[in-house]
């Protein structure tokens, strides 16, 4: 039971790591968050799972699935906009 909590930890910084050096492409940023809410829900529900708390589940789980069309629903915006999703082609300044 504890490997699972490493696992979920390592899952979580490797994450993090991606969303701090690789962020040149809002595709590979809106990956690395969604790898982030991944892993929480994974560790969130061995807590949850052991209290009998299954509400709180479902609430992350339409949290995530808000953000995620939100950040898909930006990123398509944006290419029909600018024509890419590269962030150096965009001058974030002029908004």
């Amino acid at each position: 039971m504890n490997l699972n909590y490493y696992i979920f930890f390592i899952m979580m910084f490797l994450s993090i790591f991606m969303f701090l050096f690789l962020y040149s492409e809002v595709f590979l940023t809106l990956m690395s968050l969604e790898f982030i809410m991944l892993s929480l829900f994974m560790f969130f529900s061995l807590f949850m799972m052991m209290s009998m708390n299954y509400i709180l589940i479902l609430y992350y789980l339409v949290f995530v699935v808000c953000e995620s069309v939100l950040g898909l629903t930006l990123l398509i915006m944006m290419i029909r906009n600018f024509g890419n999703d590269n962030m150096y082609m965009l001058n974030l300044i002029m908004w």
